[in-house]
């Protein structure tokens, strides 16, 4: 295998990874049993959308002969624009950092305020190592921890239906449930654009980075395209694992898992040390394939936020990557509490919406001249993010409490982006 199809197979296992979060597992199988073969369909005509976005976005970048944080501050100096990325990627960083590391310690040290503290700390130094250790192969180690990722949710899966017994009366509901007929409604329409969103990655400048790494030897349509429904594949071999896993209980679990929203995906997925306890290496590897979700989206992010920060600063990468690991770490000391964990999560929910926009602005303002079909790719793309940040929005102020802080941080971000270049100092071309 020459070079070219090598690093296209490696990196279209990266784009899977980094799409495929640990709400994969737990959130999607839940919005497919909630909204049936009516949600999933309108989930994946988002998802080809959002795809196409993140192509653009790619080969915007492969196009322009600059790297992607260059087009922020040389192109179209909007250096806030980035500044906002590379702030929601370290509140990502401090919050799921705790929750990859928690699918496989927290057995032994639970949930709670110390528990997140230990593994959020445990968990950054394998990223600091990672980064600064592997330095030119990071992104084959990032690649092949995807490949393992997607061989162990197959092996998941397999697993769960060859070894749960067969509940006539319960998959029969779980199997009606996913091909039921709904009407479209908003609130559907919602869920499917956030999965889509998440599905896709967008929000975090990885495809604008990947497009900084590969030229015009590779097909950035194939390789996202081909990474974007591998996840898609993930999301369904979860649904079997988490319809199977969920099975030794009663009908009245899997609705409340189904209509519980995250809160109840959450609940689901930390009572299943006690609804598998006698299959503990069913357990286990639902843990295994857990852990590799989160790692395989950590990684590149952090990646995303290193070379930002190396960028912007024009320092070597160590220091860089020893500033994104002191930030999001200090970050994480105070979002330890599960409580403020949630509230930062919602934050960077609702930014996330955003900060897609801004990370497709360098697509609108290059000089590259769009096709009529991708002009309305992107019109659609921002419409689904201006009117999924909105809703999200009001959704944290509607909640109260500590959600309205979610609200404020997500605000400060968004108009930083807007208006704070004039409080940076905008790095122009030499």
């Amino acid at each position: 295998m020459d070079e070219v199809k090598k690093w296209t197979l490696y990196l279209t296992f990266l784009v899977a990874g980094f799409a495929t979060g640990i709400g994969s597992i737990g959130l999607f199988p839940q919005f497919w049993l909630q909204y049936g073969i009516t949600g999933m369909a309108v989930y994946v005509v988002f998802l080809a959308v959002l795809t196409y976005v993140a192509i653009l976005e790619a080969e915007t970048v492969m196009k322009s002969g600059y790297y992607f944080v260059e087009l922020y501050n040389k192109v179209s100096r909007r250096p806030a624009m980035i500044l906002s990325i590379f702030a929601v990627v370290a509140m990502f960083l401090s919050y799921y950092t705790a929750n990859t590391m928690l699918t496989v310690l927290s057995p032994v040290l639970g949930t709670e305020t110390v528990a997140r503290l230990i593994a959020k700390i445990l968990m950054f130094a394998i990223i600091f190592l990672i980064l600064t250790r592997a330095k030119e192969k990071t992104f084959t180690i990032m690649a092949l921890g995807s490949i393992i990722f997607v061989v162990a949710v197959a092996v998941t899966a397999v697993a769960f239906k060859t070894q749960i017994p067969e509940n006539a009366a319960f998959l029969g509901m779980a199997k009606h449930m996913m091909v039921a007929k709904h009407g479209i409604s908003l609130a559907m329409i919602k869920a499917a654009a956030e999965r889509a969103i998440y599905g896709v990655g967008l929000g975090m400048a990885f495809y604008l980075m990947l497009g900084s790494f590969i030229n015009e030897r590779f097909n950035a349509k194939v390789i996202i395209g081909t990474g974007i429904f591998i996840q898609l594949l993930i999301g369904v071999l979860s649904t079997v694992t988490v319809v199977y896993a969920i099975a030794p209980t009663t009908p009245d679990r899997l609705l409340q898992y189904v209509y519980g929203g995250e809160e109840g995906a959450i609940q689901m997925m930390g009572d299943l040390s006690t609804i598998l306890a006698d299959y503990p290496t069913l357990l286990a590897l639902i843990g295994l394939s857990a852990f590799f979700a989160g790692v395989t989206s950590l990684l590149p992010t952090a990646e995303v936020g290193l070379q930002i920060i190396e960028s912007m600063m024009g320092i070597g990468r160590n220091r860089a990557a020893t500033y994104l690991i002191g930030v999001s770490l200090l970050i994480g000391i105070f979002d330890s509490p599960p409580s403020i964990a949630d509230m930062i999560l919602k934050a960077v929910v609702v930014a996330t919406f955003f900060t897609a926009i801004y990370e497709l602005y360098p697509v609108v303002s290059s000089e590259r001249r769009l096709s009529m079909p991708a002009m309305a790719v992107v019109a659609v793309g921002a419409l689904v993010f201006v009117v999924g940040g909105l809703y999200a929005f009001l959704g944290v102020f509607r909640a109260g409490g500590l959600y309205v802080v979610s609200g404020v941080l997500a605000a400060i971000l968004l108009l930083f982006g807007l208006f704070g270049d004039r409080l940076v100092a905008q790095k122009t071309a030499a």
